[in-house]
């Protein structure tokens, strides 16, 4: 239900213009605050030797290009 609320806004314009005032106000009225304290590290070995092991499968679905967004 989400994924298609969430499709439905990047396709159609109107709704995109629609919906923002309602979500300036939603998000003054609820600001966004991370739960996660200010010193926090991601843990990025938690998995390495996971990666490295697949590694070499993942590599023939990695970019060759640099993507553009225009």
């Amino acid at each position: 239900m989400l994924a298609a609320s969430i499709l439905d806004l990047l396709t159609s314009p109107e709704l995109c213009r629609r919906r923002a005032p309602s979500f300036e106000v939603e998000s003054k009225r609820t600001p966004y605050f991370s739960l996660l304290p200010p010193d926090a590290k991601p843990p990025v070995d938690l998995n390495k030797a996971e990666m490295e092991k697949f590694r070499p499968e993942m590599r023939k679905f990695y970019l060759d290009k640099t993507p553009r967004f225009n």
